[in-house]
């Protein structure tokens, strides 16, 4: 699918830049991208998604291996280490080190006389965001198309029926939606109800702990947001009693349910370390600026003795940052530039809220106004249910959210290299799976630098056991990471350097 630019400043740019690349093959980048190979990146796969790398959990034994391998893959490509302008800001010239606070998950439950419901089995939340245990006696029931009284709302505990909103995991993004108002009238907590919580449970990241950057402040009563807690219906059957659930969806009005339960909430922290992995290839003329590209090398660690290796989240991605950081290193070894500044940079802490990547965009080794763009990768070596049958793909989100001349280098260099089909599906604005704000170029993209998210879509093994190397596609994986590539050489090699010209958008 091909998006059409209206003709203003920056889409005339973008219309000029595609007449200058249209039918241009680089040889030169035709020969570094031959370096990356399906074997070679599968060999790396093999070390960093096995038993041995223990999950990569931020901040963990296995995450420390799958750094220092990174490390040793760079040292050998003969990358030498950053020389920041802020020393402090880096370990060793390869790590950039940031501290967390972890906080072990599910310490919220709901206690109802002998029964207790806990986090991972018939309830879920996102975030935490309660700080100490409350005896709850009455919930405010809000019809899905009800208007909002924040006189009414204020300081309550709102129940929300999800099946009003659509149907299993599509209700989700009208549920946030209407939550989104309800905070906004004053509503400090929201409990909605769902249909088969248990089976969709297995959709979501549902990781041992919480995280946040320690540089963060902690969410307290003051600045919280809405905590939502999803619950199983028939959780909800035994606080209301059998049936209210179906007699509330009959009303057309906000009213109050007599109930009597605890929302239980204990706390546990410590402070961790976890690191960015710096290959940073100095450029030439152009070399004060930087082409970025990420993909996060961390996953969701050991649960209850079992390995969670995440061979396509994200190890795909991890290796094609060695796949394409070497490549880059052999051209610059062999004279071939690149004229920008590239940092390959394998991120960690995306699995527990985009951290590394919030950190380095908070932080920047090199100025984020000379960074001319993110490539990042997250998944890229399975089929999704979708494209079962389909020609080799790649869902492409975000190239077009800040800069049209992205978007146009991105489609030029798949149409000349790579021949993928381009899927634009989850780069829909109303994308209710919210892709877009779920990987680590969304902190790139919320500072103003184009950005574009190449990712192959979920499978029945996304955040399970059997996210293993076994089911990869090594040749998906190879094409994909190609794309990737060419997309950087372009960018980092080309006279003028991409512009934005969209608006940033929240």
């Amino acid at each position: 699918m091909r998006h059409h630019f209206l003709i203003g400043t920056g889409s005339l740019i973008a219309v000029c830049m595609a007449s200058a690349l249209q039918a241009q093959v680089d040889s030169v980048a035709l020969h570094f991208a031959s370096t990356i190979t399906k074997e070679a990146m599968m060999d790396h796969l093999r070390v960093i998604a096995s038993d041995a790398f223990l999950g990569r959990d931020t901040g963990k034994e296995g995450q420390k291996m799958a750094a220092a391998y990174l490390k040793e893959r760079f040292q050998e490509a003969g990358i030498p280490p950053v020389e920041a302008a802020d020393p402090n800001s880096i370990e060793e010239g390869y790590f950039q080190p940031f501290d967390v606070i972890e906080r072990r998950s599910g310490t919220i439950s709901i206690a109802h006389g002998a029964d207790t419901f806990r986090y991972g089995k018939e309830l879920f939340y996102f975030q935490e965001q309660l700080t100490e245990t409350r005896s709850i006696e009455e919930l405010t029931y809000v019809p899905a198309n009800a208007k909002l009284d924040a006189a009414l709302l204020k300081g309550g505990i709102v129940l929300l029926d999800a099946g009003q909103f659509g149907d299993g995991l599509g209700a989700l993004g009208a549920v946030r939606t209407r939550v989104e108002q309800l905070q906004t009238a004053g509503v400090g907590t929201v409990l909605v109800g769902m249909e088969g919580l248990p089976q969709l449970i297995g959709h979501f990241h549902l990781s041992g702990s919480q995280m946040r950057l320690a540089d963060q402040e902690p969410r307290t009563s003051s600045n919280q947001g809405v905590q939502l807690i999803l619950l199983d219906r028939t959780v909800m059957d035994g606080l209301l009693g059998r049936n209210t659930m179906n007699k509330l969806g009959r009303r057309k009005k906000v009213s109050s349910v007599p109930v009597s339960f605890d929302l239980w909430v204990q706390r546990a922290e410590q402070r961790l370390t976890a690191e960015n992995v710096l290959a940073f290839i100095e450029g030439t003329d152009k070399k004060d600026e930087v082409v970025i590209l990420t993909a996060h090398y961390d996953h969701v660690g050991v649960k209850e003795g079992v390995v969670y290796n995440g061979a396509d989240d994200d190890g795909t991605g991890t290796v094609a940052m060695i796949g394409i950081a070497n490549a880059f290193a052999q051209a610059k070894a062999a004279g071939h530039g690149p004229r920008r500044s590239v940092l390959v940079m394998p991120v960690s802490g995306e699995e527990k809220g985009l951290l590394g990547s919030r950190y380095y965009s908070d932080h920047p080794v090199f100025p984020l106004e000379n960074t001319v763009a993110d490539i990042n990768i997250d998944m890229i070596g399975r089929r999704d249910s979708a494209h079962a049958t389909s020609a080799p793909y790649i869902y492409v989100i975000g190239s077009d959210r800040l800069s049209s001349a992205l978007h146009v280098v991105n489609e030029h260099a798949n149409e000349v290299y790579t021949q993928l089909v381009l899927d634009y599906t989850y780069n829909a604005e109303d994308d209710p799976n919210r892709f877009y704000y779920r990987s680590d170029h969304y902190n790139f993209a919320r500072k103003g630098v184009p950005s574009v998210f190449f990712f192959s879509g979920v499978h029945e093994d996304y955040h399970q056991p059997g996210d293993d190397v076994e089911k990869i596609d090594p040749d998906l994986l190879h094409q994909r990471t190609l794309l990737a590539f060419h997309v950087a050489w372009i960018l980092a090699n080309q006279d003028e350097r991409i512009q934005v010209d969209k608006p940033l958008k929240p």
